[in-house]
């Protein structure tokens, strides 16, 4: 009966061992998990989040059939749905029972621009790379194929994902194994020990002739050794071991290889924000850390090159409105005196603060403070980019120099983003559509203004080169035969705020100064000279000279109800336009 129990359990061991090798054999998972199209017919194929998020594991996505002007992108679903628009493109969704792609194409227009080195994208591919790569995008992110313009077929696309290989059963049918083969052992080595002990096999009480051991005999007679008894079971001792050994090694090696339990999933919970409110869900933003780098130096590589070429056309690829009106003043002057130094260079180096507006749709405002390393004696610039599309780029609106004692410790992180004030908001100790016209009665009538204690002097340098006592010095510096008035305009809607953490806001407004040179007696006549003379192309007037200086100003402006005053953070102006008065 041992003997029997000894081989049903090394049965058993065996092939359970050979179960659990099975498993990583001939019974082994598919490795991954491919879908395909079945074809293309538009140029312009979408594949959304949630089609690559269908799988668990990253994303391999292969493209065959396309020309080598085949471009890959992705970025946020809204975004890329915004850029798409009306285009004529196919979306991709997975089919979980053929295990395929099925495409539906809508829209009606049949060109697009090249989304390559749009501002919106997290990551593009182009040439050889757009046709192999291998990405891990979450379901609020979708890719972007173009081919060329549109118009030409994209090909098959196919999306490979990873199949978990895991193995759960191996170890512990490997395990299992392993103990019924020691087990078989351990009862055939005891079966022998017991047969040897009792010399041979019991018989039944009550006589009988002993049994013949013939063949015994006959080889005693002829000399031969006859092997000790248990030889065979100290063979399986010792062979059967090994196997023992390695299927628990092989059990072992890997955890994958082990069933592993479901542990709780932890919930997260809302923590508390400077301003005191639990953060629930974060809105989204115009965009993220990286997005922000990579478009400041974008903007810095042209803004060297049209400096440096004086060319407006390219530089209102990237500047817009105050901004770029000061930088095509300044090349025509350049132009004519080149004496006149070059708008100060945008750094491409340390984004130190970057405050981008909480939104989805268009126009997006980001709020950037940069700086070169290199160079701690030139001050900080601070740069409003607004994007006024999903198909146009992330233009320069303001650029102004910061103060010495700029501060944003106020500012919220680039991951939340801040919210877009309407300019007549009443939160604020001023409306935004306000400030310009309230510091240029500052400028005009210093101490005298209404506005006075609403605005802090501290660290104001603009009043003392462009305020009233410069405005009476350069004015008691004309001949009697000439005199000087002075005005503002400020322009509709130029205000941008971006509310800050404790409810204040970060201002970028603008105002024309405008200087009016006129004779005072019949004969006499206004010269120019410098800046002026270059931009106007009038040497003398007797009608006299009309000067605008564009002023970009950036503030910060306390929440309504506290006792901070205004404060100037940077501002950059000069002369922008020029004529005889007619």
């Amino acid at each position: 009966m041992r003997f029997v129990l000894a081989i049903v359990s090394f049965v058993i061991g065996v092939v359970l061992v050979g179960l659990g090798v099975g498993q990583r054999t001939i019974f082994a998972p598919p490795t991954s998990t491919v879908a395909a199209t079945s074809g293309s017919s538009a140029g312009v194929t979408v594949i959304p989040g949630t089609t690559l998020d269908a799988n668990p594991g990253h994303q391999h996505v292969r493209i065959t059939g396309a020309s080598k002007d085949l471009v890959a992108v992705y970025g946020t679903t809204t975004d890329v749905d915004a850029w798409v628009g009306d285009a004529r493109h196919q979306t991709l969704r997975y089919d979980a029972e053929d295990t395929s792609l099925r495409a539906k194409t809508t829209g009606s227009e049949r060109s697009v621009p090249d989304p390559a080195g749009s501002d919106l994208w997290s990551a593009e591919y182009s040439g050889s790379e757009a046709s192999d790569f291998t990405v891990e995008l979450p379901s609020s992110t979708s890719l972007l194929l173009v081919d060329g313009d549109g118009t030409s077929s994209v090909g098959t696309v196919s999306v490979t994902w990873p199949r978990d290989t895991s193995t759960p059963l191996v170890g512990p049918l490997m395990t299992a194994g392993g103990f019924f083969v020691a087990l078989g052992i351990a009862l055939y080595v005891w079966a022998i020990l017991h047969q040897r002990r009792l010399r041979g096999p019991r018989r039944r009480s009550g006589g009988g002739r002993p049994p013949r051991v013939r063949g015994s005999r006959r080889a005693a007679a002829a000399g031969a050794q006859v092997p000790p008894r248990g030889r065979r079971g100290r063979r399986m001792v010792a062979v059967v071991p090994v196997v023992l050994v390695a299927g628990l090694t092989l059990a072992g090696c890997s955890s994958e290889y082990w069933p592993h339990g479901s542990g709780a999933t932890p919930t997260p919970t809302p923590t508390a924000t400077e301003s005191g409110a639990a953060e629930t869900a974060a809105e989204p933003t115009a965009a993220t850390a990286p997005q922000i780098k990579r478009i400041v130096g974008r903007i810095a590589e042209v803004a060297a090159k049209a400096d440096s070429d004086r060319n407006a056309d390219l530089a209102a690829e990237r500047f817009t409105g105050p901004a770029l009106a000061l930088r095509k003043a300044n090349y025509t002057i350049r132009g004519s005196d080149t004496d006149v130094q070059a708008p100060p260079a945008i750094p491409s180096g340390d984004v130190t603060v970057a405050v981008p507006q909480q939104t989805d749709s268009w126009p997006r405002t980001v709020f950037v403070v940069v700086q070169d390393p290199a160079d701690k004696d030139t001050a900080p610039q601070a740069l409003t980019l607004v994007q006024e599309s999903a198909r146009s780029q992330y233009k320069v609106d303001y650029d102004v120099a910061l103060e010495a004692g700029a501060t944003f410790t106020d500012v919220p992180p680039v991951s939340i983003g801040a919210a877009q004030l309407s300019p007549d908001v009443k939160l604020l100790t001023l409306p935004p559509g306000q400030i310009a016209g309230a510091y240029a009665d500052i400028l005009a009538n210093d101490t005298a203004s209404q506005y006075a204690d609403t605005f802090s002097s501290d660290g104001d340098d603009l009043r003392s080169k462009i305020g009233k006592p410069y405005k009476d010095s350069k004015s008691s510096s004309l001949p009697s035969t000439a005199k000087i008035e002075y005005s503002s305009e400020i322009p509709e809607n130029a205000s941008i705020a971006l509310a800050t953490n404790k409810a204040g806001a970060l201002v970028s407004t603008t105002l024309d100064e405008i200087e009016k040179v006129t004779p005072t007696q019949a004969g006499a006549e206004v010269n120019t000279e410098g800046a002026v003379k270059a931009l106007s192309g009038v040497g003398t007037s007797t009608k006299g000279i009309s000067a605008t200086y564009g002023v970009q100003l950036l503030f910060y402006v306390p929440p309504v109800g506290t006792k901070s005053k205004i404060e100037l953070l940077g501002f950059s102006q000069g002369l922008i336009a020029a004529s005889e008065v007619q």
